[in-house]
């Protein structure tokens, strides 16, 4: 079958959606991410990639820490909120109504709606043309009862797959008829909804 040429781009899939936290305290912020990977075994490490224009670029720098929160495939919305509006505009706590709670290890908050957290500590900060890489220790794992299999693991299948991105070109926000006031209003109709009953 012939070929056709593109242009380069970060072309992968499936490509993971997570949401992450960084700060602490009332300077906790939220970003959604879709640069993200698993790049070491022993000891176990995860490696994010931000734009230093971003506000949690300078909360992980800074402080070294952060927390990958892996959501339900149904949260969507909220991901798709914080992912694209500011910490400096927006209270996103209040928007989305997620909840922090308290890390075990670091400072940064895990996300309660979230089915595993994954509390991480940056041992290198690679600077690249676009972004900050920030290559981080697993130094904490937490996970709903719901999402372990019989072994005790973290299971996709019962996480529901989680949550990937729909565009193989790793892009920094939804490009589909893109509307960021519709997006809130979704956002807050989603946050009213987190008082009916949710997974068991």
């Amino acid at each position: 079958m012939p070929k056709v040429s593109l242009t380069p781009t970060t072309t992968l899939f499936p490509v993971a959606v997570a949401l992450v936290t960084c700060g602490e305290g009332e300077n906790a912020n939220i970003l959604t991410i879709n640069r993200i990977a698993s790049c070491n075994a022993e000891p176990p490490m995860i490696s994010i990639s931000i734009r230093p224009s971003r506000a949690s670029h300078d909360l992980i720098d800074q402080s070294g820490e952060f927390v990958v929160n892996l959501p339900w495939g149904d949260m969507e919305i909220a991901t798709d909120f914080v992912g694209t509006t500011s910490v400096t505009g927006v209270n996103k706590w209040r928007e989305t109504g997620l909840t922090p709670l308290p890390a075990a290890v670091v400072q940064p908050p895990l996300l309660g709606q979230c089915p595993v957290n994954i509390e991480c500590q940056t041992r290198h900060t690679v600077r690249l043309p676009s972004h900050s890489l920030f290559v981080a220790q697993v130094v904490a794992l937490h996970a709903d009862d719901a999402v372990l299999n019989e072994r005790g693991e973290i299971d996709i299948a019962l996480a529901g797959m989680g949550m990937a991105y729909r565009a193989a070109a790793v892009r920094e926000r939804p490009v589909d008829n893109f509307r960021p006031e519709e997006l809130r209003r979704q956002a807050n109709l989603w946050r009213d909804n987190l008082a009916t009953p949710q997974k068991q």
